[in-house]
C-alpha cells in the first residue's frame, strides 16, 4: 500500500478500494460550447481537432493546461481545458503551429475558459492569459480572476489529498 503524500496510488473515497498510481491530470476532449450542441448540430455547425475547434465560423477555441504546482513536490497538477480566443488570434496562432519558437513569436493572448471543471465553482467564462509554448506543447492557460479557487490553486499550489479528492471523484464520475 502506498504511504500518505505519495504519487504510487490512493485510497479511493468513492468506492474504497486502493487504486494504484495517482493521476497527475484531467482533460477534456473538446469544448463544452460543442459539448452543448447536438449530435447533427455539431456535425453541421461545427469543426473540432485535438487542439482546435471552431463552431459557425464566428467562436473559436484552443486546448491548453492549467498547470497547478504540487505542494511540497516539484511536479504539476495539469487541467486540460478549452478557451475561447478572438478569430484574430486564433489565426494567429494557427498560422505559427508548426513554427519553431513560437513562444517567443506570438502572443501572449487573452482568452475566456470554455470547460467547466466540476471540482470547482463555475469555471465557464474564467477569463485567462493565454501564453504559447514550443512546438509540440499546449499552452500554458493563466487565470486572471484571482479570487477563483483555480487561480487561488494555480498560484499557491495544490496538495496531495486534494489531488486524491479530486481522482475519487473523477475516477468514477462516468461509472
Amino acid at each position: 500500500m502506498a504511504k500518505q503524500g505519495s504519487f504510487d496510488g490512493f485510497y479511493c473515497s468513492t468506492c474504497h478500494q486502493f487504486h494504484s498510481g495517482l493521476p497527475l491530470s484531467w482533460a477534456a476532449d473538446s469544448p463544452d460550447s460543442f459539448v452543448g450542441l447536438k449530435e447533427q448540430e455539431r456535425e453541421e455547425r461545427a469543426i473540432l481537432g485535438s487542439d482546435q475547434c471552431i463552431i459557425d465560423q464566428e467562436k473559436y477555441f484552443i486546448r491548453g493546461l492549467v498547470e497547478l504546482p504540487i505542494i511540497g513536490f516539484g511536479n504539476v497538477f495539469l487541467w486540460g481545458v478549452w478557451a475561447s480566443v478572438w478569430k484574430d488570434d486564433f489565426d494567429e496562432i494557427s498560422n505559427h503551429w508548426e513554427t519553431p519558437g513560437r513562444e517567443n513569436l506570438i502572443g501572449p493572448y487573452k482568452g475566456r475558459l470554455n470547460t467547466r471543471l466540476s471540482e470547482y465553482p463555475d469555471t465557464l467564462n474564467l477569463k485567462c492569459t493565454i501564453r504559447i509554448q514550443p512546438v509540440g506543447s499546449r499552452p500554458l492557460f493563466y487565470l486572471d480572476e484571482p479570487e477563483h479557487p483555480l487561480a487561488y490553486e494555480q498560484r499557491q499550489g495544490i496538495s496531495l489529498e486534494r489531488i486524491q479528492e479530486i481522482a475519487s471523484r473523477l475516477a468514477h464520475k462516468d461509472t
